[in-house]
Parts: C-alpha cells; structure tokens; sequence
C-alpha cells in the first residue's frame, strides 16, 4: 500500500497499481522506500524490490529503507534496482561511503 500525507496515511492504491498508471505516462524512475524498514538498519526489503523489479523492467528503482550493512547492499544487487538509499548507516558509521560504492559496483 502507497502512503501519503508524510507516510501517516494509507492511501488506498497499491504499489503496482500507482506504477501502472504511471508507466501509461511514460514513467522512468522511482524511488521506493518500504517505511516499515526506514530508520531501522534491520535490512532491505529485497523481496520487494526483487518484485518490482521484475514486474517493471521498463522503471529503475531505487531502494531505501533498512540498509544497516554492506551486505545489504550486496543484496540488492541481484533485485534489479539501480540504486540504494544508505542514510542513517552512514550517519551511525556502520560503513563509509567508499566502502558503500566498492560494494554496490563490485559487489
């Protein structure tokens, strides 16, 4: 389910749905954060992604939410996402920025 209004609210449409109307309009680009892992470092969501992913090849995705490790990062790569979000785990020093680029081309 989609969340509006700052995440507070649901908004009714699911994911694939709001992807669908968008691809209709020639949509390139999302970046989809799963808010139950936001913030939390407990790792990504790749089920998710790896869905995504596949069901729209045509949109790249960038991930966010729950990255606490290079091996979640490592993990994502095989989902089909073009990009992570890695915020609070650099702000803690789980990792560097150099290590997280290292890991997400070389894996």
């Amino acid at each position: 389910m989609v969340a509006i209004s700052g995440w507070q609210e649901a908004s009714g449409v699911s994911l694939d749905a709001l992807i669908d109307d968008f691809c209709e309009v020639g949509l390139a680009h999302v970046l989809c954060t799963d808010i139950a892992r936001d913030g939390t470092l407990a790792g990504s969501n790749v089920a998710l992604y790896r869905e995504i992913c596949t069901a729209f090849p045509e949109v790249q995705f960038q991930s966010s939410g729950g990255i606490g490790s290079l091996a979640d990062i490592a993990a994502l790569k095989e989902t089909g996402v073009a990009g992570v979000i890695v915020g609070r785990a650099l702000l803690e020093g789980k990792f560097n920025v150099a290590e997280a680029i290292e890991c997400w081309q070389n894996g």
